[in-house]
């Protein structure tokens, strides 16, 4: 039996809007492959998206430190953080959702690919950047990750 997996592009789509209809679909069973992730964008003024994740950043326990709460660095993981926000947290219906969700930073690895045996290219429709008003105040996951603190030696392909 092989599964069949949604491929979807990240390049130019907007974080949110993107997310939440591959949470949805994921909901509903289908298989996903999500490539490009360092090319998804937030949109906002830049210095707000910055201050907005540092700050996030600070917030730790004070008793224990290695508790939590964790910060995502790389654009793959940010985004799967994302999309699990987006689904069911306590529901055992969310938890498998998550795990039919495949994220890569930029294409897929060769030592992945033939996990894959039928990719079918999809398309999200109405995420695109273009609907960004005249100014195009945006950033994208790569800029964002390695101000947080990715480093991009992490990248093995």
């Amino acid at each position: 039996m092989s599964i069949e997996y949604q491929l979807y592009d990240a390049t130019n789509k907007i974080l949110g809007r993107f997310c939440s209809i591959i949470a949805k679909k994921a909901l509903l069973g289908e298989y996903i492959v999500i490539i490009n992730t360092k090319d998804a964008i937030i949109s906002g003024r830049k210095e707000d998206i910055h201050e907005k994740y540092l700050a996030k950043l600070k917030i730790s326990t004070a008793t224990n430190p290695r508790r939590g709460p964790f910060h995502e660095r790389r654009p793959d993981t940010f985004m799967r953080r994302v999309i699990k926000q987006m689904l069911p947290r306590k529901k055992l219906r969310g938890k498998e959702a998550i795990k039919r969700v495949h994220l890569y930073i930029s294409d897929i690895p060769e030592r992945f690919k033939k996990k894959y045996q039928t990719l079918v290219p999809n398309e999200v429709n109405n995420v695109d950047k273009t609907r960004l008003s005249y100014y195009n105040r945006y950033i994208t996951l790569e800029d964002l990750c390695q101000r947080i603190g990715w480093k991009k030696n992490e990248i093995e392909v």
